[in-house]
């Protein structure tokens, strides 16, 4: 790959993350249903229509809802045309596997932006498709870690992110189970942002690892 060709997918890579945690920071500023709690509340929360005192245990009331649907379509869209211009570099089957992991986040991210996850999904059902959607993002979010990490080589990547990435990928697909099981370990919206942000940490990783192949690139 030229210089070019790494930084932008250095800045695609990181696009994401960095646009998704912005609008979710932002979003929760706005929370008007007491203090918006990182370790109770889900990320979905803030992007629910309707206020209400009680969905779930939690009481939701996000006015700024428009900018954390804007982060989830925007990291969506971010991470599949970031598969694609890696893709590139991968064999067939590698290539084909990723796009298709990336086009997955796109698809889940427009399902929980266009169906909220709140009480005004819950008559007519649509909340399922949010469901669905959240459990497709970052299912395939995961995955492309586990991918992309058998795939260091002809990304040129050093050896430890064969082994570093990967095991990210694991925990965010842990995270999810957790999330969707019962248990009693932890409020199920700690693991939710463990199973997001390992999304967003092995993407950081690899944006900082090609901005160093650009810079070094002559």
């Amino acid at each position: 790959m030229t210089r070019r060709q790494l930084l932008l997918r250095a800045i695609l890579a990181a696009f994401g993350p960095i646009v998704f945690l912005a609008a979710e920071a932002i979003s929760a500023l706005g929370w008007t249903a007491g203090t918006y709690n990182y370790g109770h509340n889900f990320i979905s929360d803030l992007g629910t229509r309707v206020c209400t005192a009680d969905f779930g245990g939690r009481a939701m009331c996000s006015p700024l809802w428009p900018v954390m649907t804007f982060g989830f379509v925007a990291m969506g869209a971010a991470v599949m045309t970031t598969m694609f211009l890696l893709a590139r570099s991968l064999t067939k089957g590698r290539r084909i596997t990723v796009s298709v992991l990336g086009i997955s986040v796109l698809v889940g991210m427009l399902l929980v932006a266009i169906f909220p996850g709140g009480i005004e999904s819950v008559a007519s059902g649509a909340i399922a498709l949010h469901a669905l959607g959240a459990g497709i993002a970052i299912a395939a979010g995961n995955l492309l870690a586990i991918v992309l990490g058998s795939a260091r080589t002809q990304l040129g990547m050093p050896r430890w992110y064969a082994y570093v990435i990967p095991i990210i990928g694991v925990i965010g697909l842990v995270g999810l189970v957790f999330t969707v099981t019962p248990q009693s370990i932890a409020d199920p919206a700690i693991f939710e942002r463990i199973a997001v942000y390992s999304i967003f940490a092995w993407q950081l990783i690899t944006s900082a690892l090609l901005f160093r192949r650009a810079v070094t690139t002559p």
